[in-house]
């Protein structure tokens, strides 16, 4: 009986371990003209609305992004398209970028009202750390002051479509999410494996 103890305590364990390491492999590429690395740098460009009680502030978002071992942060985040979108200020970087496992998005497709329909295979995944002030007439910081937010999103993997990344979320009073039919488009492809 006590053999039979051991063996399934071993069992489990080495169960355990196993996926463990399969559930936490989820990294970041990038596609350098030749060949996948997990190391570098791209911008995600494009269209995103933030609101703020009713009022919406349609913008281009770009997003810099480094990538280093796969591990993916935003750098740097500015908007324009118009004087109001110029004077919004992010702050608080680097916001953490964490990929769902690759291929492993399986909620609805578009993921919410207002997103393209994206073609697969897609990843979920978040930014975190977010907080950005909007300007006259808004005047509001989004989450707070001190505090930051995450927003969550789908990104098709690099061959799949047009390697778009959506998200919509909330940030404390404020919204932010790709416009409607639009995402976010990197400068060289991106993959999550």
């Amino acid at each position: 009986m006590s053999k039979l103890k051991h063996s399934i305590l071993a069992l489990v364990s080495a169960a355990a371990i196993c996926g463990a390491t399969s559930a936490s492999a989820a990294s970041f590429e990038l596609w350098n003209g030749s060949a996948w690395v997990n190391s570098g740098s791209v911008t995600f460009t494009g269209p995103t609305t933030a609101s703020y009680i009713g009022n919406s502030l349609p913008c281009t978002a770009n997003f810099s992004v480094s990538v280093s071992g796969g591990v993916a942060v935003v750098t740097g985040a500015s908007f324009t398209g118009s004087s109001a979108c110029n004077g919004i200020v992010a702050s608080n970087f680097n916001w953490g970028m964490t990929p769902g496992a690759a291929g492993g998005y399986t909620g609805a497709n578009p993921p919410f009202t207002g997103a393209p329909t994206l073609t697969g295979p897609l990843s979920s995944v978040s930014i975190s750390g977010i907080r950005i002030f909007l300007p006259a007439p808004l005047n509001v910081t989004c989450p707070s002051t001190t505090g930051s937010g995450t927003i969550n999103g789908v990104l098709e993997s690099s061959g799949s479509g047009s390697n778009r990344f959506v998200f919509k979320g909330a940030l404390g009073p404020c919204s932010v999410q790709t416009q409607n039919g639009g995402g976010l488009s990197p400068s060289t492809p991106v993959r999550v494996i």
